[in-house]
C-alpha cells in the first residue's frame, strides 16, 4: 500500500521523459470508464520537448516516479500545463504535494496567481482543483498567453466541457490581459 508518508518531490531529470509520458498514458486511462472521453484516453501524451518548456517536479514514492507537475510562469501567474498521478497513487497525497510544489514556486516567484485548464468534470479534474481552493477565472483576466492555449485547445478540445480555473495569491497583479476573447472560449 502507498502512503503518503513516502511521497518525495524532486526537479525532473531529462532522462526520464519516457518514464513521465508512461505516467500520462497510465492516468488518462481513469477516462476509459466515462462516456465521452474517448479522445483524452487515446491522445498522445505531452511531448518531451514540453517538460523542457517549463518546470517539471516529479514526485516519488519508494523512489518509483508516480506522477509529477510541468508548470511554466505565464501571464504573471503560475500556469499548470499537465498535473498527472498513476492511478495506483490516486487518493493518496500525491496531487495535492504536487499542487503545494506549485503554489510554493509560484510564491517563490512572487506571482499573482496559479492558473489552469481542466475538464469541468470527472471528480478528479475541476472538482478537485475546486475543493483546494480554485475558482473560475474571470474572462478579463486571461492574459495573451492563456489566450493562446484556449485557441490551441479549441482546435482539438469541446470547450463547452472545459473550465479555466484560478488560485489568487498575494504576488504582482498579472500583465498582458487579453483585450477579448472569442466566443468559442466561452465558459459557460
Amino acid at each position: 500500500m502507498i502512503t503518503f508518508d513516502n511521497v518525495y518531490l524532486r526537479a525532473f531529470r531529462p532522462d526520464e521523459v519516457e518514464t513521465l509520458r508512461a505516467i500520462e498514458r497510465s492516468a488518462r486511462s481513469r477516462y476509459a470508464e466515462l462516456d465521452g472521453f474517448a479522445a483524452v484516453v487515446q491522445a498522445s501524451p505531452i511531448a518531451p520537448e514540453r517538460f523542457l518548456s517549463g518546470e517539471t517536479v516529479v514526485a516519488e514514492i519508494n523512489g518509483k516516479a508516480c506522477g509529477y507537475v510541468l508548470m511554466q510562469p505565464l501571464d504573471g501567474m503560475m500556469y499548470i500545463a499537465n498535473i498527472m498521478v498513476e492511478p495506483a497513487a490516486s487518493g493518496r497525497g500525491v496531487g495535492a504535494r504536487l499542487l503545494a510544489s506549485v503554489q510554493s514556486r509560484a510564491t517563490e516567484l512572487n506571482l499573482s496567481a496559479i492558473a489552469l485548464t481542466t475538464f469541468k468534470s470527472p471528480r478528479w479534474n475541476g472538482p478537485w482543483f475546486r475543493k483546494a481552493g480554485f475558482t473560475r477565472m474571470p474572462e478579463d483576466r486571461i492574459g495573451d498567453g492563456l489566450a493562446a492555449i484556449l485557441l490551441r485547445h479549441a482546435t482539438f478540445l469541446d470547450m463547452s466541457t472545459r473550465e479555466t480555473l484560478w488560485k489568487k495569491l498575494g504576488g504582482k497583479h498579472p500583465g498582458g490581459l487579453a483585450q477579448s476573447l472569442p466566443s468559442a472560449l466561452s465558459q459557460g
